[in-house]
Order: C-alpha cells, then sequence, then structure tokens
C-alpha cells in the first residue's frame, strides 16, 4: 500500500512542478504583436503595447497617452523625460512635442513594450547612438532560461526523492 502511495506521490509532484512551469514558460511580457504606424496625437496602451507603436505627428503637437489595460503601465522617455508617468486603468497622460525629432519610450514595468514618436522630418533630436534601453539588458536571463523555473523543478525533485526515500525507509524498519 505505502509503495502504491509512493507511486502517485511522486508522479503528483512532478506534474505539479511541470504545470508550475508551464505557466511561467507560456507566461509573457511586452508588446506581441508587430509594429504599427500611425498619424494623429493619441496612443492607446492596450494589450501591454503601444498603440500605434509608431506615431507621426507635426512639432508642437500634444501627444495623449490613453491607459485601456486593466493594469499599471509608465510612459518613460528614451534619452528624452516627462513628469510623471505612472497610469493606472482609464488614466491619461500628455506630452508637447515641440521640436523635430525622433522620441523613443517604453514601459519599464513591462519587458518589450516600446514605441516611438517621430516628429516632423524624422532628423533625431539626439544622435541615436547616446540613446540607452529604458530596460537594462541585465532585465532578463542572458540565455533565455528562467532561473526560477529551474529551482522549482529541482525542488519538486528534491521533494519528491525525499517522499520516496522516507516511505522505502519506513518500509524497511517495520517488522
Amino acid at each position: 500500500m505505502r509503495r502504491g502511495i509512493i507511486a502517485l506521490f511522486v508522479p503528483v509532484i512532478t506534474g505539479a512542478a511541470l504545470l508550475v512551469a508551464a505557466q511561467t514558460a507560456f507566461a509573457g511580457g511586452g508588446c506581441h504583436q508587430g509594429a504599427t504606424q500611425g498619424v494623429g496625437t493619441r496612443v492607446d496602451l492596450t494589450g501591454m503595447c503601444f498603440s500605434p507603436t509608431i506615431l507621426y505627428v507635426q512639432p508642437g503637437a500634444i501627444v495623449t497617452w490613453s491607459n485601456r489595460d486593466s493594469m499599471r503601465h509608465e510612459v518613460v522617455g528614451t534619452g528624452w523625460s516627462r513628469g510623471p508617468s505612472t497610469l493606472e486603468d482609464g488614466q491619461t497622460i500628455s506630452q508637447t512635442f515641440p521640436t523635430a525629432g525622433i522620441f523613443p519610450y517604453s514601459c519599464p514595468l513591462h519587458y518589450g513594450m516600446n514605441a516611438v514618436v517621430i516628429v516632423g522630418d524624422g532628423k533625431a533630436s539626439v544622435p541615436l547612438a547616446v540613446i540607452q534601453p529604458a530596460v537594462p539588458a541585465t532585465a532578463s536571463p542572458r540565455s533565455g532560461a528562467d532561473p526560477w523555473l529551474l529551482l522549482a523543478l529541482l525542488a519538486a525533485a528534491a521533494a519528491g526523492a525525499l517522499g520516496y526515500g522516507l516511505g522505502r525507509r519506513r518500509a524497511v524498519t517495520r517488522p
């Protein structure tokens, strides 16, 4: 009977660990759609994307970002700055772009959520080589692997081995 319990315990723990790992593996961040272009003064934050991802405006335009997601986002300029940038669901912020240039921005809360405002003819407002990513390269593991996933799998394997070993020890020590 104990062997039957142990035989069920190990696969159940392994299955639970794989289920947790699968959720982590399939979780995403940032925008998963391709680049979209638009003309106007409005950017919607929806589906963890800026829409459009490339916005063309004329000098002096006031661009408004509207959060249409149920989660918090931020609008942080890369190489340019603005005031408070946190947007809760339904909130908006605006920024005036008085001069021609290329103004990239991102949401540092969601890796990969990036976009750009191109003002006028698109001549760079700052040399593009100076522009730094809003999210440092160290924000994700270099190999693409998740270290917490490996730790969870190892912990599940250790728990299964411990349970199996304790079950065998009890079975051997009883007369």
